[in-house]
């Protein structure tokens, strides 16, 4: 077999090699983020340009290539997918350190062998080659076995728990380079520890970030299941109180008839009055979100019966790009701080609570104001709850906090002697 014969053959059996194994990391990065198209031809040349990006060759003492083809993996993913900015840098920090770790492994398990034995035939060179190559596939398969059951929609995610998650993943990773490039050529097999350490944290931040947005998952659907029973019982006393009119509707008509055989109108249309008022169920209309409104219907009546004079201005019909669990933990956090600040001003006269929510062109914007009459307390920029358990209290703000990082939008408090007020503005929705 001529030299050109077993060049070309190690050249289709690498590429073979490489694509295979990119294939499941292009699947896992497909897991991870949205494509910027699914037409079949972007598809198509996304795909084919990542094997020149999968494979950075590996040295110890040289960071070119390591460095060099970090910098286009992040081009490549700002270009190939959409999503935010730090969403698509923190996928590249999590997956890159995997890359550079079975990278360096393979080839540096096949130098050492080939230095073991450097007069071997140039056939066998290139099988040695080619063993390393496809070492790869079967650990990228397991990756991405493993990792599409773990990687969740990274929307789920606040920008907080995406900076934790790769803070540790660029930890291991710098680490791992830092320990290549010091290592010298004839024991670069020092650096194997290392590598399958900073592989095992990759996979495990893979891991966490999965567990913690199961988590968020979870609690969601709890506020969610949380917000239709509010809806569920607010119906349920509306209906009870339909019922009870309904079957005392018969004595009602008799004593409006006896008013009128008796000629006493003022007598008739005073009672009929106030019947009217107990047949007006505590249902209001704020929006067409049936589950929103329920909410709010419930945060208005026990504002009224704490005696605080309320202004709502709800306008958010054809708001989609909020969930119905985002904007009723925003509305429920925010009006239950705001009662909670006015309940404790001695004055009925002076608990207030102005709101105003309105979606429109793509914007949402939400202000929320109330009376108050205690000090505020900030400490590292977070304000400090006054009640005595802290450690499961004071939350309230935090999660609209979240809420809105999760949405890129943007937050300002603000506050004086006897005021409080948080505004929020959400684009792009």
């Amino acid at each position: 077999m001529t030299s050109q014969s077993i060049s070309q053959l190690e050249y289709l059996c690498n590429f073979t090699g490489t694509c295979t194994y990119v294939i499941f990391l292009f699947l896992l990065l497909r897991k991870f983020l949205t494509p910027r198209s699914n037409k079949k031809w972007f598809t198509l040349l996304s795909f084919l340009i990542l094997p020149s990006l999968s494979q950075p060759y590996i040295y110890p003492e040289e960071m070119t290539g390591t460095v060099g083809v970090l910098l286009l993996f992040i081009v490549y993913l700002l270009i190939i997918f959409k999503g935010t900015f730090l969403e698509r840098l923190s996928v590249c920090i999590v997956i890159y350190p995997i890359l550079i770790s079975l990278n360096f492994l393979t080839e540096n398990i096949g130098y050492q062998l080939w230095d073991l034995n450097q007069d071997m035939s140039l056939t066998a060179q290139t099988v040695l080659h080619t063993l390393t190559i496809y070492l790869r596939i079967p650990a990228w398969y397991l990756i991405w076995r493993m990792s599409r059951k773990w990687i969740p929609h990274v929307r789920e995610l606040t920008v907080r728990m995406w900076l934790v998650i790769d803070i540790i993943s660029l930890a291991s990773a710098v680490g791992l380079i830092t320990f290549i490039y010091y290592s010298p050529m004839d024991r670069a097999y020092t650096s194997y520890p290392a590598c399958i350490a900073c592989f095992l944290t990759s996979m495990g931040a893979l891991y966490l970030t999965s567990y913690v947005a199961k988590t968020i998952k979870s609690n969601m659907e709890m506020q969610n299941l949380k917000y239709q029973q509010s809806y569920y019982e607010e119906l349920e006393e509306n209906q009870k109180t339909v019922r009870k009119i309904r079957h005392d509707m018969k004595n009602h008509l008799s004593v409006i008839y006896s008013f009128i055989q008796n000629r006493d109108f003022d007598g008739a249309a005073k009672y009929f009055q106030e019947l009217s008022g107990e047949l007006t169920v505590n249902n209001r209309i704020f929006c067409k979100n049936s589950i929103v409104n329920a909410v709010l219907n419930s945060k208005y009546n026990t504002a009224l019966e704490n005696k605080i004079d309320c202004f709502f201005n709800i306008s958010i019909d054809g708001l989609l790009g909020l969930d119905d669990i985002s904007l009723c933990s925003l509305f429920s956090n925010t009006l239950d701080n705001a009662i909670e600040a006015c309940e404790k001003i001695q004055d009925t006269s002076k608990r207030q609570i102005s709101l105003k929510a309105r979606y429109d062109k793509g914007y949402f914007s939400y202000e929320i104001s109330n009376s108050k009459r205690n000090s505020i307390t900030v400490k590292k920029n977070h304000l400090v709850t006054e009640k005595t358990h802290k450690t499961i209290h004071g939350f309230g703000v935090q999660n609209v906090r979240d809420m809105v990082e999760k949405y890129a939008g943007d937050m300002d408090i603000s506050y004086t002697d006897d005021r409080f007020t948080v505004t929020i503005l959400i684009g792009n929705l």
